[in-house]
């Protein structure tokens, strides 16, 4: 198992005649051996620019990449050791399952014949591809052509693991089994690797750390919890979460509170000097519908029930943006109906509506 570090890693596009693009923007990391890392992040927010550095596949515009403690930035992407598992799979439609998997180590010149046959087989044991070996890539399914490209990648023995959106062409019953049978062969051989993904399901279930991207800065890095329950800022919290987190503009008053709008007044989990302008954010989940006087009335604007739990979208009085709200099974709600609800302090997010930081 290897640490991989990159140190300030940066990447500027340049073309003539036009501006310049700061692809990825100074970025400080440590994986720590054996360690899945999810690079979660919408689409242009330099993570797969990222991995391909990793890889050898991008050229760097400044700092360093170190493998096991060595930096590898000058060497070509053959002689650094790194697997990688693309997204679109890459496999060889003229060669079988079996000799997919053989390429790379016979062009390599690295194992001998017997080796490169011992090798296959091991992983094609572990990744559950034994039945497959024969079989060319046409007659596969789009779960089983992941599996080929991920023990492709694995049977060269490498340092580090890269997984570029290696779930993201699977439909959504393939894409539960293979994200489990990714983390089972992650955890068994312990490579030292790297999710790249834009799904926060896939980072939030499979990764041990994340680090969430937004126009080439690491926005917020720590453990699913972390990054879930004490989002950095405004970006971070919306981002992730399913539904997404109520987001609503308010001021804070002089008792704690923050006012939304004329009439709605929630409480803030920390001390706001008064008059500051601030976003409040609490998850669906954290809302609750009650009977009784005292919280937030609210309209309902339209309610799903969901079998296992509903959700219900509320009007507030004077304030623009609706509030989700998850609801238990048995709670069934009409158009127009006028419900109180409230939201307990120690689970509501606050930040500053200028820089979008986190107050907590």
């Amino acid at each position: 198992m290897t640490e991989l570090e990159l140190r300030d890693l940066r990447k500027t596009y340049r073309a003539r005649g036009r501006p310049s693009v700061d692809a990825v923007r100074g970025i400080d990391l440590t994986l720590h051996s054996g360690e899945l890392l999810g690079l979660l992040g919408p689409s242009g927010c330099g993570k797969s620019t990222t991995l391909r550095m990793i890889a050898g596949l991008e050229t760097v515009t400044g700092g360093d990449i170190l493998v096991g403690g060595t930096s590898v930035i000058s060497r070509p992407a053959q002689q650094r050791n790194i697997g990688v598992a693309f997204e679109n799979y890459a496999l060889y439609p003229p060669l079988t399952v079996a000799e997919n998997l053989a390429f790379g180590l016979k062009a390599r010149k690295k194992a001998a014949r017997g080796d490169v046959a011992r090798k296959v087989k091991d992983i094609a044991d572990r990744v559950d591809l034994t039945p497959l070996l024969d079989a060319h890539p046409a007659g596969l399914s789009s779960g089983q052509k992941q599996r080929v490209s991920l023990a492709r990648a694995l049977i060269r023995e490498p340092d580090v693991l890269l997984l570029d959106e290696p779930l993201s062409h699977l439909d959504a019953a393939q894409r539960d089994t293979t994200r489990r049978e990714l983390k089972r062969i992650q955890r068994d051989l312990g490579h030292t690797t790297i999710l790249v993904t834009h799904d926060q399901e896939e980072a939030l279930s499979l990764a041990d750390r994340i680090a969430v991207m937004k126009d080439g800065v690491i926005q917020q890095l720590g453990t699913p919890y972390e990054i879930y329950d004490s989002p950095a800022n405004v970006f971070v919290a919306d981002f992730v979460g399913e539904p997404a987190i109520n987001l609503l503009p308010g001021v804070a008053t002089d008792d704690g509170h923050a006012r939304l709008s004329g009439t709605a007044r929630i409480a803030l989990p920390v001390p706001v000097a008064a008059g500051r302008e601030v976003v409040v954010g609490i998850r669906p989940e954290d809302l609750t519908l009650t009977g009784e006087d005292g919280g937030l009335t609210a309209r309902v604007i339209a309610h799903e029930p969901l079998l296992e739990s509903g959700i219900a979208t509320l009007a507030l009085d004077g304030v623009d943006k609706p509030l989700v709200v998850l609801t238990v099974p048995e709670i069934r709600l009409a158009h127009d109906d006028l419900v109180q609800v409230t939201a307990d302090p120690h689970l509501t997010h606050v930040f500053d509506a200028e820089t979008g930081d986190s107050l907590r």
